[in-house]
């Protein structure tokens, strides 16, 4: 059986779709948890109007944040399984059976990732690990996360989920980066490859809208999080530094690209420290400086072919 936690924060223009999605899963042995997150619309209303299904619970609290709302979810779930959806974002009816097929067929494995859609400007556009396409694997995570995961198509086990600090609080940006990456450092992973799940974009109010320079504490929080999660396991998992040095310096490259030199050493001064010497000391040297930017952008471009012909996929955002 399957907990369905979905945080609820001004989405009446939304939620009966979502909600919809979900009550008419093949799959019907779950329950569905809404935290309301101190809405100031007619959210939870429009929800008691649509169904009074008595699978849905829903549990009302000041607005705190997505991540608490999240991790309150969590906490009242009944069941050791836990699938996550925004109110936004919708399901194809076989979501939660295929999810429970992954479940049976890998039981030891603590986070479930599905591909799907991405629905903006009146388009679909595919998130799938090609070489995973109708399959369901044990994978590498760190080979190719932002295919692999979103927060709307991942399952988690609970047990699992209580080894991490949870949807860290208090961030703007990338707080379910956090937790799954930090999740999949400590457990096994497996990636369903069918797209049966839709992050529909362009919705008012989404994170997402905000300008970089206003989120960037919080991305950066996101790494050393992570890091941290890394570090205390012991820096088992290699695949996760060759991602992460690669990752940051496809950001470096977009900055140099803007001459946004602040934004680099903003990372540069903030990231742990053990994360900022796994660089080579002459690298932050090329990137404070307009004069260096060729010579930089050269040296990130290396890096990038080299990560290729190491045979990772090229990343997707």
């Amino acid at each position: 059986m399957i907990s369905v936690v979905i945080p609820l924060y001004n989405k009446e223009h939304t939620i009966t779709r979502t909600l919809g999605t979900v009550l008419n899963q093949t799959y019907k042995d779950f329950e569905v948890v809404i935290i309301n997150d101190g809405s100031t619309d007619n959210g939870v209303s429009v929800i008691q109007n649509f169904s009074t299904d008595s699978r849905i619970k829903i549990i009302n609290q000041s607005n705190q944040g997505v991540s608490v709302a999240r991790n309150e979810g969590v906490r009242n779930a009944t069941y050791e399984y836990v699938a996550f959806l925004d109110g936004d974002d919708e399901w194809l009816p076989n979501y939660l059976s295929k999810m429970y097929e992954a479940i049976q067929k890998f039981p030891n494995a603590g986070l479930f990732c599905c591909a799907g859609k991405v629905r903006s400007g009146g388009k679909d556009y595919l998130r799938q690990a090609d070489k995973y396409k109708n399959s369901i694997v044990e994978i590498d995570f760190f080979e190719n996360p932002h295919v692999f995961v979103h927060t709307s198509a991942t399952v988690v086990k609970k047990s699992e989920f209580s080894k991490t600090q949870g949807f860290p609080v208090g961030m703007k940006r990338n707080q379910d980066f956090a937790l799954f990456f930090a999740l999949a450092l400590h457990t096994k992973t497996v990636f369903c490859g069918f797209p049966l799940s839709i992050y529909v974009g362009d919705v008012e109010g989404q994170a997402t809208k905000a300008p970089f320079i206003t989120v960037r504490e919080h991305v950066c929080r996101r790494y050393n999080v992570v890091h941290k999660a890394w570090f205390d396991l012991g820096q088992a998992n290699k695949t996760y530094l060759i991602f992460t040095k690669y990752e940051l310096r496809h950001f470096f490259r977009g900055f140099l690209m803007k001459n946004e030199y602040d934004n680099i050493m903003f990372f540069r001064n903030n990231l742990e420290e053990n994360l900022v010497h796994k660089f080579p000391s002459l690298e932050w040297v090329l990137y404070r400086k307009s004069f260096f930017k060729k010579f930089a952008i050269l040296y990130i471009n290396f890096t990038k072919l080299r990560w290729r012909l190491r045979g990772y996929p090229r990343l997707n955002y």
